[in-house]
């Protein structure tokens, strides 16, 4: 297989040259081999842009390239071949190499109708798969006296582009390699240098530090330790960045590049020493404005930084950005003056410990200051050389100074907090005795006082309760009045119509005995007979009329009069009905204006049932007159009608009250059981009243209209008096229907 792709490449090439040899750039002539660099001109090179990326030696052989000084070449690819020819016109042998400044570069090298050789290298190539020198990133060849060669170059950058004043140069190979060795040996020694050195010892500190101080945090709690353990870890961090930097940069140069993300430290690093700064110091206890701005600095420099680390991942010239220059002078100016500041603040308090931080602290801040006013060149000359030999053995006094300083005094501070604890422990166990010998002196007096307190106390309570039980039976025999007050209108009402029936039936009868003498006088039998089976009927009429009033009259005392417990065969269907007409007569007669549409849907099957009737018939009652309520209360809320309809009435909502029975489960047995129903349409019971609805005196109607036993009452005669349910389902603006669930015995 690799033979024919050989052969076919070889194929490509010579038919490539032998048609389109005349498209090549122009050779260009090496006439010396003693400087260093030479540099190709523009017109002994071409280019041939590749958007995708993965074109191949064979394919490119194949493809026109354009002219280097076209102005039509997008310079915004990452990929791009060049190609260009090269001649020995000297008469001894010459050792070049080729030079690039690319990520990543192939070099394919064409010697007449020899197979193309392949060289790879790169900055951010693996540096143990480089071919020639890997430090300078060069290829060398040999090329022989008056010998041609035909150069291949693929060039890939991770930033998209070709720069304008791209140039193309090769190199003299000895002074290379003289080049390679020395530079080789630079970087080692820096390597290996004092400087690293002196950041491991840095980084070792610092480590040493963040142990030390989440311990003593682990112990006191105190956020002071934990600010500073931050710090430390972030500084640690951000020295990192030499030592790793040379660390990867052999073997690994790609990740070497990706050491600039520990710049984000320094989002974090002012961040934690302002927090430490203003725990340490209370700063919003003695200058509450000051505190905010440091806060509000410490925000502003994280958001910057926060946009730094974006450009930096977006491969951007970061450190050139505007950005990246006002963050850095946030951070290495505003940031150190902003805490030298505070420290002037405090220095004149009267606290070693104090004190001892500022002077330690203070150093680093000046170095940070005097390392980023460089930039602005305020200092002579030799100063600065002075700085620039030792900026990185001033930064290690100064961090060690800091570092130890803030050590000590975090040191003094627990210690201090753990000799107050000690005193407080004493003291607190010195005022516990104390207080418990009061304490017990106390308890003997008041043994004795409550004794006494206990008899009185007892004698109080007793008849408390017997106060309390007269006071319920008053209760309960009130809610009973309550509700007989209720039925008295509509008692009245239903006596009435009988009464009326009597009257006027007995009217009749007057006239009719009046119209029978009459008769008898003439000796009319015939018509003696009619009335007198007139006067029969109505008689009769008189007499049940008569017994229906009574039967009123007995039910209401039977209503009024205490219970007594015992169960009786009751029709529930009838009594179900008598209390809904007496409720809603009742209710009739106090208000005229009060209307409402009532409803039975009774089960015939029920028959009679063992209740206790005059308890049943109180919660009956009760049920019914809070649905005559609820229904009214809304009909009031809802809007008049239009002009021309009767004032106060509404066109929209009809109010109705429905008493239902059913019979459930089995035609006979004990598990049988019927079911009672009051539903209404009326507002519905809110959900967050609606498990104290069953509580005594609990009552959602106005002062004045409501005792709050009613429900209360019917729950107990219910559950208690007859081993039934009494629930309720209801829906906030749709109505409200309680269920009565009983027991056949």
């Amino acid at each position: 297989m690799k033979a024919t792709k050989t052969l076919l490449l070889l194929a490509l090439l010579i038919g490539f040259r032998s048609v389109a040899q005349e498209s090549l750039p122009p050779v260009y002539e090496i006439k010396s081999d003693t400087a260093f660099e030479q540099v190709l001109d523009n017109v002994y090179w071409q280019v041939l842009e590749d958007r995708t990326g993965k074109l191949k030696i064979e394919q490119v052989t194949t493809i026109p390239f354009q002219n280097s000084r076209d102005s039509k070449i997008d310079t915004t690819l990452h990929t791009y071949w060049l190609r260009y020819r090269l001649r020995n016109t000297l008469s001894n042998e010459i050792n070049i190499s080729l030079a690039t400044k690319s990520d990543q570069s192939d070099f394919y090298l064409f010697r007449g109708a020899e197979r193309p050789k392949h060289f790879v290298t790169g900055s951010m190539y693996p540096w143990n798969k480089k071919d020639g020198f890997k430090l300078g990133n060069t290829i060398p060849i040999t090329l022989a006296p008056h010998e041609d060669v035909l150069i291949y170059y693929r060039l890939f950058n991770h930033n998209a582009g070709l720069a304008k004043d791209f140039t193309i140069a090769f190199v003299n190979t000895e002074k290379e390699m003289k080049k390679e060795f020395n530079e080789y040996n630079s970087y080692v020694y820096q390597y290996f240098s004092l400087q690293d050195l002196q950041a491991a010892f840095v980084i070792g500190l610092l480590v040493l530090t963040i142990f030390f101080n989440l311990f003593f945090y682990r112990v006191t709690r105190e956020k002071v330790n934990l600010y500073f353990a931050l710090f430390a870890l972030f500084l640690a961090i951000n020295r990192l960045w030499d030592p790793l930097y040379f660390l990867f940069y052999f073997e690994h140069p790609s990740l070497s590049e990706d050491v600039k993300y520990l710049h984000y430290c320094w989002a974090f690093i002012p961040l934690y020493m302002i927090l430490f700064v203003r725990q340490f110091f209370h700063i919003s206890a003695w200058y509450k404005k000051w505190d905010q701005w440091l806060l509000i600095f410490a925000g502003i420099n994280l958001v910057l930084k926060t946009i730094v680390l974006i450009e930096i991942y977006q491969d951007t010239n970061w450190r050139s950005t505007v950005i990246y220059k006002i963050s850095d002078v946030v951070t290495g100016l505003v940031f150190p003056l902003n805490i030298l500041i505070t420290f002037m603040l405090f220095f004149r308090k009267r606290d070693f410990s104090s004190r001892l931080l500022i002077a330690g602290a203070s150093p680093y801040f000046i170095w940070l200051l005097l390392a980023f006013s460089f930039g602005f060149e305020v200092f002579p000359s030799s100063f600065q050389d002075f700085f620039a030999l030792n900026y990185r053995l001033l930064e290690v006094i100064c961090i060690t100074a800091l570092v130890l300083t803030f050590s000590w005094t975090l040191f003094i501070r627990y210690n201090n907090l753990r000799k107050e604890n000690t005193m407080r422990a004493l003291e607190n166990e010195r005022i516990a005795k104390e207080r418990e010998i009061e304490r017990r002196q106390l308890i003997e007096q008041q043994k004795i006082e409550m004794e006494k307190t206990i008899e009185e106390r007892t004698s109080e309570l007793k008849q408390s309760l017997k106060d309390l039980k007269e006071t319920q039976s008053q209760l309960i025999q009130s809610e009973k009045m309550a509700s007989l007050g209720e039925l008295t209108a509509g008692i009245a009402h239903e006596i009435q119509n009988p009464l009326n029936f009597v009257n006027n039936f007995s009217d009749v009868n007057a006239e009719l005995i009046d119209e029978l003498q009459q008769e008898a006088a003439k000796g009319n039998i015939e018509e003696i007979k009619a009335i007198s089976k007139d006067i029969k009927d109505n008689e009769q009429k008189i007499n049940h009329h008569g017994k229906r009033a009574d039967a009123i009259v007995k039910g209401m005392l039977q209503h009024s009069r205490t219970s007594s417990g015992q169960k009786e065969a009751t029709d529930i269907n009838a009594l179900a009905d008598e209390y809904l007409r007496l409720a809603y007569h009742g209710l009739r007669a106090k208000d005229k204006s009060f209307n409402a549409t009532t409803k039975t849907e009774f089960d015939d099957n029920i028959g009679k049932v063992n209740v206790v009737p005059q308890d049943i018939g109180r919660v009956v009652l009760n049920l019914i007159n809070n649905a005559f309520y609820a229904v009214d209360e809304k009909k009031k809320q809802m809007p008049p009608s239009p002009k021309g309809e009767q004032e106060g009435t509404s066109i929209i909502y009809e109010p109705v009250v429905t008493v239902s029975t059913k019979r459930l489960g089995p035609p006979l047995g004990d598990r049988g059981k019927i079911e009672i129903r009051v539903a209404d349409n009326g507002n519905g019971i809110p959900q967050k009243v609606l498990d104290k609805i069953f509580q005594p005196f609990f009552t959602t109607k106005p002062t004045g209209q409501g005792t709050g036993l009613g429900l209360s009452l019917a729950y107990d005669i219910i559950t208690k008096g007859h081993g039934g349910e009494l629930k309720v389902e209801t829906k906030e603006g749709d109505g409200t229907e309680f269920i009565i669930k009983l027991p056949f015995s």
